[in-house]
């Protein structure tokens, strides 16, 4: 007992080392001697007199004394440690994949924010001239978690195909009578994540939704968007009856600045709805807000766009965003809506401005008004009613309140939360514009969920008359029982590496 270890030793017919029992002497069966054992590393083995190792009737040859030694394993510690090396490997991956995500659903952001630059705040062209704008449409947020991380992961794949320069969230960001008064403002911080990591500017519209007893939406998102240096959102109407995000942006050439002439101006309105708040206002009963774009923002932009007219000195193309559809629309679809001329969902009435707090008189009125008479405004984009999509050319056919239009084009954007009713599928409308078609044409389209592309038009001259296919409508990713999305399935991924691990784990153990 008193001998040092050994790794093997050579016995008649071979070595003999851990990984097998000792090797019989005559050609016999193995034995296998009492106390071996491959996990153990110990073995009995028998020590043997050379000249009695064999006999010419082939029997074996007659044991010696027997001595135990604790044999060194070489091979079998070194696939154990290759595999522990992979398993260590896969656990970091596993990590830098899961707990980033799972600490930013934790605490509203994510791990990652800190690591984006934030990005000039002047919009410009591309080098190659142009300009994408992302609108994500009726978040809704504060619903139902799961499915805000839903919302977020289209969000995130929208952005990831289409790189924009500019992204706008266009009403009803947060279901506020979804959210307590305690809760209210932590929402915003969920809402923006995705634009946060990426690095986007982004600019909003507030809709319905975003004003509700316990929402405010000055004290609870205004305030609260101003915080980040990527929220280009602004609030330049004072009017109490005028809503929040009442502004616009100029957009510049590539290399151009801030004193240099716009090539296009993006005009921003809020048409409110909702409920005042009252989380900071005890005793106060419930009051509707008005749902559309009030006079006094009518008036600051017809003051504004003559202002910058004669700073200018010419009309600069525009495009405008505002959650509620006009009653231009309504007009349209009474009408009927042509699937080739006009293709997109056309799956709910619409529900105009000045429908919803009370009997609609054309509120709206002035403010159609007011865009009819904007020179080289070439189209408008609003949301609210979750399953339209569609354009249309506002032309001399299409009467809204004895007003005729004059070829402006209206959009409807998609529905992009899982939040709020309806089970098309999530996405996105793309907005594309050229620098040398600028003022002559708006490129569009819906980018869904599943990575494929619906609806997309060219919005000019022949825009109305143009044949186009109509769409398909697709059902949402999410599948039924609405926790789990078949396009952005990550969680389960994480699920499916930490099982692999733990057979690693297992397998590792029994050897």
């Amino acid at each position: 007992m008193g001998e040092k270890p050994w790794i093997g030793d050579r016995v008649a017919g071979g070595w003999h080392t851990a990984e097998s029992p000792p090797v019989a002497v005559s050609g016999s069966p193995p034995p296998v001697p009492d106390g071996y054992s491959e996990k153990s590393g110990i073995a009995v083995i028998h020590d043997v007199n050379e000249a009695s190792h064999t006999s010419n009737r082939g029997t074996a040859a007659p044991r010696g004394k027997t001595k135990t030694v604790t044999v060194s394993a070489t091979a079998t510690l070194l696939r154990r440690e290759i595999k522990g090396i992979a398993c260590l490997c896969l656990c970091v991956g596993l990590w830098m994949a899961g707990i980033p995500d799972m600490f930013a659903r934790f605490l509203g952001r994510t791990v990652r924010d800190q690591m984006v630059s934030v990005p000039d705040q002047t919009l410009r062209l591309t080098k190659d001239g142009t300009f994408q704008i992302s609108v994500f449409e009726d978040l809704h947020f504060a619903e139902d978690s799961n499915k805000d991380v839903h919302t977020n992961k289209v969000m995130d794949y929208v952005l990831d195909k289409e790189k924009p320069q500019l992204v706008v969230i266009n009403g009803d960001l947060i279901s506020g009578e979804a959210t307590k008064a305690s809760n209210s403002s932590k929402y915003l911080d969920q809402v923006v994540s995705p634009l946060v990591n990426g690095g986007y500017l982004w600019a909003s519209t507030y809709g319905n939704h975003d004003s509700e007893l316990n929402l405010d939406p000055r004290k609870d998102i205004y305030d609260k968007e101003k915080l980040y240096k990527n929220s280009l959102t602004q609030s330049l109407v004072s009017d109490s009856a005028a809503g929040v995000t009442n502004y616009y942006l100029p957009v510049f050439s590539h290399g151009g600045s801030e004193g240099d002439t716009p090539v296009l101006l993006l005009w921003f309105f809020d048409s409110k709805g909702g409920h005042e708040p009252t989380n900071r206002v005890s005793k106060r009963a419930s009051i509707q807000r008005g749902d559309w774009v009030d006079e006094s923002v009518v008036n600051w932009f017809t003051q504004t766009k003559s202002d910058l007219k004669d700073k200018y000195g010419k009309v600069i193309p525009s495009l405008a965003f505002y959650h509620i559809p006009a009653d231009a629309m309504r007009a349209y679809q009474d009408d009927g809506v042509d699937s080739h001329k006009s293709p997109g969902l056309n799956g709910e009435t619409v529900v105009q401005q000045g429908s919803g707090a009370s009997p609609y008189t054309g509120q709206d009125v002035p403010f159609m008004q007011a865009l009819l008479n904007t020179s080289g405004l070439m189209a408008t984009f609003s949301g609210h009613d979750h399953d339209n999509d569609w354009c249309f050319k506002w032309d001399g056919k299409t009467v809204a309140q004895d007003l005729s239009g004059n070829g402006i084009n209206m959009c409807y954007g998609r529905h992009t939360g899982y939040g709020g009713y309806g089970n098309a599928a999530r996405g996105g409308r793309q907005i594309l514009l050229n620098k040398d078609s600028i003022a002559d044409e708006v490129e569009t389209w819906i980018r869904l969920e599943d990575g494929t592309i619906s609806a997309h038009v060219t919005l000019n001259s022949t825009y109305g008359q143009d044949q186009y296919a109509p769409v398909t409508r697709q059902v949402t990713a999410r599948m039924a029982g609405g926790s789990v999305s078949l396009q952005h399935s990550s969680s389960l991924l994480y699920m499916m590496y930490l099982w692999v691990a733990i057979l690693v784990l297992r397998q590792w153990k029994g050897h």
